[in-house]
C-alpha cells in the first residue's frame, strides 16, 4: 500500500484552523491566527510540513524583520507558528518538537491612550435620542465607557442583560460567555437600556442599513468602524473601542478599587494585563497627591 503524501504547510494550516473552530475559539482569535499563518505559508512557498527545521523557523523571524513589521507584530506571528507546530507535534505530523525552541521577541508595552470617563459620558449623554440609530450609538458608547467590556461582549448584549436595581439595590450588567460576570452600572444607564428595550427586539445593539434596524446583532467590525466615525464628535482623535476599556481601568483605579475588583469587572484571571497600566497608575497617584 503506497505511503500517504506528506502534508503541505497549507494543508496543515487548514487543519489547525479547523481545530480552533472545533474548540470554539473566538472569531477574532481565529482571524488573527489565519492572518499570521498566511504570512508563514507565503514565506515557506509550498514546502512540506515534515521538512521544516528550527533553521526555517528562525529564518521566518528574519523574514518578518525584512518586511518592516513591528516587534509586537513579529512576536505575535512567531508565537502563532509555535502554536501550529505544537499542534502538529502532538498529532504526530512532525517528529521534531521545535516549537518551544523558537525564540519570540519580547513584547514592547505601549502606554494606552485614555480619556476622562466622566467627561466622555457627559458628551455621550448629550446625543439626541430621537433617531433610532443615534439612540443605539448613545447606549453603546455609554455602555463601553461605564463597563470597560470588550467589543465581542458588548455586540452580543441583550436588553435583558441590563438590570435596573430597585430602591436601595445596585444596577448591573450581566456579561455572558467565556468570562461571565456582573459589572456594576449607574441607574441612569440601566434606565436608558430599559427605555430603549421596551417593545424592541432581542438584541440591545442591532445592525442598521439606511437608518433602518436589521434585526440581527451588530458585528464586532461595525462597532470598531462606528467608534472611529464618532472620534471627532467625542473629542478623542483616533478613538478605538479598546480606549474605553483602558480608560475605565484607570478610572476605577482612581476611585480606589482594588486590583482584584478591577480584574473581576474585566473578566481577567491574573494581574498580567496590569503591566501596561503601571505608568498611568503612578501618574494618577502623583496627581492626586499634589
Amino acid at each position: 500500500m503506497p505511503n500517504k503524501k506528506p502534508p503541505t504547510v497549507a494543508y496543515a494550516v487548514r487543519s489547525f484552523i479547523g481545530f480552533l473552530e472545533g474548540t470554539q475559539k473566538a472569531a477574532h482569535t481565529i482571524r488573527s491566527y489565519r492572518s499570521d499563518l498566511v504570512t508563514f505559508t507565503q514565506f515557506l512557498d509550498g514546502a512540506l510540513i515534515t521538512q521544516l527545521s528550527l533553521a526555517d523557523l528562525e529564518r521566518f523571524h528574519e523574514y518578518l524583520k525584512q518586511q518592516g513589521m513591528s516587534t509586537n507584530t513579529r512576536r505575535r506571528k512567531v508565537l502563532t507558528v509555535r502554536r501550529l507546530m505544537n499542534y502538529l507535534h502532538k498529532r504526530g505530523k512532525v517528529t521534531l518538537d521545535v516549537a518551544a525552541r523558537v525564540p519570540a521577541p519580547y513584547k514592547v508595552e505601549r502606554v494606552p491612550k485614555v480619556f476622562s470617563v466622566p467627561e466622555m459620558i457627559d458628551r455621550i449623554r448629550s446625543f439626541p435620542t430621537d433617531a433610532p440609530a443615534v439612540a443605539r450609538d448613545r447606549l453603546l458608547f455609554w455602555t463601553l465607557a461605564e463597563t470597560g467590556a470588550q467589543v465581542s461582549e458588548v455586540s452580543r448584549l441583550r436588553f435583558s442583560d441590563f438590570q435596573l436595581g430597585s430602591a436601595g439595590q445596585a444596577s448591573w450588567l450581566q456579561i455572558l460567555g467565556k468570562a461571565e460576570r456582573r459589572i456594576p452600572i449607574s441607574p441612569e444607564l440601566a434606565f436608558e437600556a430599559a427605555r430603549l428595550g421596551l417593545g424592541n427586539g432581542l438584541w440591545a445593539f442591532t445592525g442598521f442599513h439606511r437608518a433602518q434596524p436589521m434585526g440581527s446583532a451588530i458585528s464586532d467590525r461595525a462597532v470598531e468602524l462606528l467608534t472611529r466615525s464618532y472620534a471627532d464628535r467625542l473629542g478623542v482623535p483616533g478613538l478605538t473601542p479598546r480606549a474605553f476599556r483602558h480608560s475605565a481601568v484607570v478610572a476605577w483605579n482612581q476611585q480606589g478599587l482594588s486590583r482584584l475588583e478591577i480584574r473581576e469587572r474585566l473578566g481577567l484571571k491574573t494581574d498580567y494585563a496590569f503591566r501596561v497600566y503601571e505608568p498611568l497608575f503612578v501618574l494618577a497617584a502623583s496627581s492626586h497627591s499634589v
